[in-house]
């Protein structure tokens, strides 16, 4: 009987079947290290994008916050300047007694009238002065009766009839000529 040896041969096809499991393997791990770097880089690049976008966005912010600070000093500095307008307002209505005296005084005196006393006792007033001629003094005392007191202000009396219900009334502060009742129209002087 022959007798044949194969065991070289397996020996050979093992050693050869060996290289090709590493070529194969290697291959495969190349091919793996390959798209593991080009995964990588694609998703380092989307990290990139997003930092950028963080920083630009953060950058944003930080333009939107110096904008909301210049906004809240305007509106800060408009209530302020509001809160003083309101002030002004309220001493403005406020204004009585020697103010609204000496302003009906100043606008009833005529040119040629020179006050040179005024004394102020008791709800009495006492006026020392005078004028150029009769006509002046009699002019300023009629000044004096004209002027009077409305809801809307201090004005001299224009027109009033006799059984009229209403007056026509120039307003100091606007000089807007109005028609008052006669029930809101009271003299500044008595």
């Amino acid at each position: 009987m022959i007798r044949i040896n194969l065991l070289p041969a397996r020996r050979g096809k093992k050693n050869e079947m060996g290289r090709q499991s590493l070529a194969i393997g290697g291959g495969t791990l190349l091919l793996v290290m390959l798209l593991n770097f080009f995964w990588y880089n694609s998703r380092s690049a989307v990290v990139d994008r997003g930092t950028a976008k963080i920083t630009e966005t953060q950058q944003r912010i930080s333009d939107l916050e110096r904008v909301i600070g210049e906004v809240n000093d305007i509106n800060r500095r408009k209530k302020d300047l509001e809160d003083k307008l309101k002030v002004l307002d309220a001493l403005r209505r406020g204004r009585s007694g020697p103010v609204r005296l000496f302003d009906a005084l100043a606008t009833a005196t005529p040119r040629k009238v020179w006050l040179k006393e005024f004394e102020d006792k008791e709800g009495a007033v006492k006026i020392l002065g005078m004028g150029m001629n009769h006509e002046d003094v009699a002019e300023f005392m009629r000044g004096l009766a004209n002027m009077v007191w409305t809801p809307r202000g201090m004005g001299r009396l224009v027109e009033q009839k006799r059984e009229a219900k209403s007056s026509r009334v120039e307003l100091i502060a606007s000089g807007a000529i109005e028609d008052l009742s006669v029930a809101e129209v009271k003299p500044f002087f008595t």
